[in-house]
């Protein structure tokens, strides 16, 4: 039998460091993301530790994330996530997540990616794009930690995880929990 996954009606899970959030992002890249592939997500991002809740029950997270300003970066994030989702098993799967994610803090934004979305919106499909591997938008550096926790979710994988954007991350992982978690 599978694991109980059931809920109240409109309790949100109680995050824990490792886990990914996801949301429709902001600015131009995010508007790009979202409207480019169509998904209700244009940015994800690996929570890394509680670090304070306020008074008010905000809690107050250290997260890694890709952004245009200054690429992969530790940031505070008080905002609640539209999509948490748990890939991590164990504290071993959820340490190798969780270093692989702090292994991309510094990297530089991935603008050719961006590049490629606007190309798409435009009708050009781009295939075989060579980017920079050492630059990330926030789903590849996601996917690459996920990746380093457990290695069969490549099995899921339609693209490279160069070429995987927030929405085909957060339906890729929804297929991947079912299957090894819940079926």
């Amino acid at each position: 039998m599978g694991k109980d996954t059931s809920m109240r009606p409109h309790e949100f899970p109680r995050i824990l460091a490792g886990d990914i959030g996801f949301d429709a992002g902001v600015g131009v890249s995010g508007h790009i993301i979202r409207f480019g592939t169509k998904s209700a997500y244009g940015h994800c991002w690996v929570y890394h530790g509680l670090v304070d809740v306020l008074e008010d029950g905000t809690e107050v997270w250290d997260t890694v994330e890709a952004g245009p300003r200054n690429g992969v970066i530790r940031r505070l994030r008080t905002m609640q996530p539209n999509k948490v989702v748990r890939v991590w098993q164990d504290d071993f799967e959820r340490k190798d997540l969780l270093q692989a994610s702090e292994a991309f803090v510094g990297a530089r934004y991935g603008w050719g990616e961006i590049a490629r979305i606007v190309a798409r919106i435009l009708g050009v499909k781009v295939r075989r794009w060579r980017d920079n591997p050492e630059r990330v938008i926030c789903s590849n550096h996601v996917t690459q930690a996920i990746l380093a926790a457990r290695p069969d979710f490549g099995l899921y994988l339609r693209y490279a995880p160069n070429e995987i954007w927030p929405g085909e991350l957060a339906v890729t992982l929804d297929a991947y929990i079912w299957d090894t978690e819940v079926a």
